[in-house]
C-alpha cells in the first residue's frame, strides 16, 4: 500500500492536472484509511507523509490558480522527497 500511495503522489507531481482538488481529497483520505497498512510496510516514511500532507491537502480548493497549484505541488514534493529518503 505504501508503494501505491507513493506512486500516486509521483504520478501527480509528474503529470499535474489543472484541477488538483480531487487528488487532494483522495490522497488525504488514503493517508487516513490506509495508514496502518502503510505503517507496517514503511513506519518512518509513513509518519513523514502523515505529518504534513493532510494539511497540504486541506489547503486545496476547487479552481485554484496555476501559481497556487505550483505552491501546493512544491510543498507536496518536499514531503514526498523526505518520505522517499526514509524508505528502508
Amino acid at each position: 500500500m505504501f508503494d501505491k500511495i507513493m506512486g500516486y503522489i509521483k504520478e501527480f507531481i509528474d503529470n499535474t492536472p489543472d484541477d488538483i482538488y480531487e487528488f487532494s481529497v483522495i490522497l488525504e483520505d488514503a493517508l487516513v484509511d490506509d495508514y496502518d497498512e502503510m505503517y507496517k510496510e514503511q513506519p518512518r516514511a509513513t509518519e513523514i507523509l502523515a505529518d504534513e500532507i493532510p494539511d497540504i491537502c486541506a489547503s486545496a480548493e476547487p479552481g485554484m490558480k496555476p501559481d497556487e497549484i505550483k505552491v501546493f505541488k512544491r510543498k507536496l514534493r518536499i514531503e514526498y522527497d523526505k518520505a522517499l529518503k526514509a524508505v528502508v
